[in-house]
């Protein structure tokens, strides 16, 4: 595609008009984030529908930026857009090193960044097989995830944004809600979350669970410490506002040597 054109394209996809419009928050990140192969991937996507236009942003973060938008049929839509060159590489390598899932590895940064995206995607599909509520996956390609989006007019709040409305019973009921998606991954999925806590928890008609990008299956060597994770982030929190918490080495224990 000519440099223009794809560059037009791109404008269209993130409704810039004028100059004001490209002073805007969006604009500014976008251009951060954005190299010729997002705009590419973003390009192909808008082309088939899938993304009709950006208009805002939901989140930042060191390896991808999360935005609003709607496609073509004007559904509202969640596009995660990971960074082709991160701070994060040597992690993303180590996790992905340690997934029996995957094959070879590729040199190429961008296309260890394919690789990760993908595998987000599948996480996905993979917890909602086994009952947990999560923004369900629509597609992907090369960096970019579009996802559901969870919310209304706003995106839902994460649990440590509405933690100070919440009562003592609501947290009981979030602990054990949580405590049970472990479990479920574990025993049933033969899975584990692996960034459990409550920065990666939406409330809307009750918890989403989020950011399944680290995500992995049970034969994972890390998967033990990873579960480890999860039990310790969700009981201490829990703890921390007064809920009666099960310890989580003995819950650990009980989990792995079933």
């Amino acid at each position: 595609m000519r440099e223009e054109a794809l560059e037009r394209e791109v404008e269209e996809i993130l409704g810039l008009r004028d100059r004001r419009e490209k002073d805007s928050e969006l604009y500014k990140i976008a251009n951060e984030v954005f190299d010729r192969t997002t705009k590419e991937t973003l390009a192909y996507l808008h082309r088939r529908g899938k993304i009709e236009e950006l208009y805002g942003v939901i989140s930042t973060g060191k390896e991808a930026n999360v935005f609003a938008g709607v496609d073509s049929e004007g559904n509202r839509i969640a596009v995660k857009i990971y960074r082709t060159y991160t701070t994060e590489f040597r992690r993303i390598w180590e996790y992905l090193a340690a997934d029996p899932r995957i094959g070879y590895l590729p040199k190429d940064m961008r296309k260890l960044v394919f690789q990760w995206t993908r595998r987000e995607f599948k996480n996905l599909q993979r917890a909602i097989k086994y009952a947990v509520r999560v923004p369900e996956p629509i597609i992907f390609r090369n960096n970019v995830l579009v996802m559901e989006f969870i919310g209304d007019e706003m995106p839902a709040p994460r649990l440590k944004d509405v933690e100070r409305e919440l009562e003592r019973s609501d947290f009981e009921e979030l602990y054990d809600y949580l405590i049970g998606v472990i479990e479920r991954l574990w025993k049933r999925g033969d899975m584990v979350h692996g960034d459990l806590s409550e920065y990666n928890v939406l409330l809307w008609d009750g918890p989403v669970v989020i950011d399944w990008s680290q995500a992995t299956v049970r034969r994972n060597r890390m998967s033990v410490e990873l579960l480890k994770r999860d039990l310790r982030n969700v009981t201490n929190y829990f703890a921390r506002k007064g809920v009666d918490v099960e310890d989580y080495e003995v819950k650990l224990r009980e989990l792995i040597e079933r």
